[in-house]
């Protein structure tokens, strides 16, 4: 039911790829359902684990002895490919609002897993999150940039990150477990929005082969980055219950993508009569969607099993 809303609603736009328009929004897709599946399995692994692991690597070390979050983690890694091979062909302002939809696909795997039925608002929260992705999409039209940006445009946007991710940590800091969640998302979702840029930069960097690719600076920074948000992620889903942490990650990933995009890649939405009014309602529904799905029974349980 979901695949068929998405489908209806971006049907009515074009993207500059012509035919491609397809295969990128069903790699997007394929990726949000990973990621969507992969966030429930680790966060009920991360939750079970001892408070002051928080932003340690002793976090992950102790994880990766756990079943469920291994699979977890095979699942990002499955939706990364996706959402890498979305990106090769499509933009961060069309395949990053996709992948809000991981937390529509989350809600019957959390539902199945805790033995649950999904309430009427859950399932029209759904709706709101589709609707709202399908209506901003279809309004704002993204367009193709350059994934290409200058030395110093680069500096600043990492600093910029870097900056905003060491300040979620710190205030995290001897704050309460939900509002460490939050902010630890927060940072999460920043982190993973800047991974997003870098990924895109890096597959059309291969064009040009593999070895020219390993010859600039850009996948060793992807590396380095997507580290930094798997701990920030975990330490989030550590921290307190789903409904905390997943909506903020949710929706600062394609908020961070998306400017980075407009900002620094050249890519483009209509700006034209009253596009902004309904692109604006539409990221509004989403979000709208996104923090009453988090507050659904099914969302908010911690009792998970070991």
């Amino acid at each position: 039911m979901v695949l068929a809303l998405v489908a209806r609603g971006l049907a009515v736009f074009h993207h500059h790829v012509g035919r491609g328009l397809v295969s990128i929004v069903l790699l997007a897709l394929a990726s949000a359902v990973s990621y969507g599946l992969a966030a429930v399995l680790q966060h009920r692994a991360a939750i079970r684990e001892p408070p002051g692991l928080s932003m340690r690597a002793g976090l992950l070390i102790r994880l990766v002895r756990r079943p469920r979050w291994l699979v977890g983690n095979a699942l990002d890694g499955i939706g990364y490919l996706f959402q890498f091979l979305a990106l090769r062909r499509g933009s961060l302002t069309l395949v990053e609002p996709i992948l809000i939809l991981s937390l529509a696909f989350a809600l019957p795997v959390a539902a199945w897993l805790d033995r649950q039925r999904v309430s009427a608002s859950g399932w029209l929260s759904t709706a709101a999150i589709v609707g709202g992705v399908a209506l901003f999409l279809g309004v704002a039209h993204p367009g193709l940039g350059h994934p290409y940006a200058s030395g110093d445009a680069w500096t600043i946007l990492t600093v910029v990150i870097v900056a905003a991710c060491a300040v979620a940590v710190v205030a995290a800091r001897g704050s309460s477990r939900p509002r460490a969640a939050v902010l630890l998302a927060a940072g999460s979702g920043t982190a993973f929005g800047y991974v997003a840029a870098l990924t895109e930069r890096t597959g059309h960097l291969l064009d040009a082969g593999v070895v020219h690719t390993l010859a600039t600076w850009v996948p060793y920074a992807l590396v380095i980055g997507a580290i930094g948000a798997l701990l920030l992620t975990q330490s989030a889903f550590h921290a307190g219950a789903l409904r905390l942490s997943l909506p903020t990650l949710t929706v600062a990933q394609p908020l961070v993508a998306g400017a980075i995009g407009l900002s620094i890649f050249g890519e483009h939405i209509d700006s034209h009569g009253v596009a902004p009014v309904f692109e604006v309602l539409g990221l509004a529904l989403v979000t709208f969607g996104v923090f009453v799905l988090a507050r659904t029974p099914v969302m908010t349980s911690d009792n998970e099993p070991a």
